[in-house]
């Protein structure tokens, strides 16, 4: 009985990662292309731009550009490899210090 239960649960983490994931509509890696660019402090016009123009077939809008800019974006481990992955962790907590410092 434990192990279905933990199938189950494994299961609907999986679901949910995903479900959240497609609603995003921007890949681990273009969110990692936005937090860098963020800390070069490029304008997040330039930044959508640029995913734009290097990718047209991108499902990414301006207005989730200025939303992930902020810090304000789960990728799952799932989406990216291991060191991708901490690669963005660590990016994400610079975007947030970044944040905190200006205003």
């Amino acid at each position: 009985m434990n192990k279905q239960h933990n199938v189950f649960i494994q299961k609907k983490k999986q679901r949910r990662e995903k479900k959240r994931s497609e609603k995003r509509d921007v890949t681990g890696e273009e969110v990692i292309f936005i937090f860098e660019k963020i800390l070069e402090d490029w304008k997040t016009i330039r930044i959508y731009n640029t995913i734009i123009q290097s990718n047209p077939h991108s499902h990414v809008t301006k207005k989730k550009v200025e939303q992930i800019s902020t810090g304000n974006s789960k990728v799952y481990e799932s989406e990216l490899e291991t060191e991708r992955y901490t690669y963005y962790k660590t990016l994400r907590e610079k975007v947030y210090d970044k944040h905190k410092n200006d205003k």
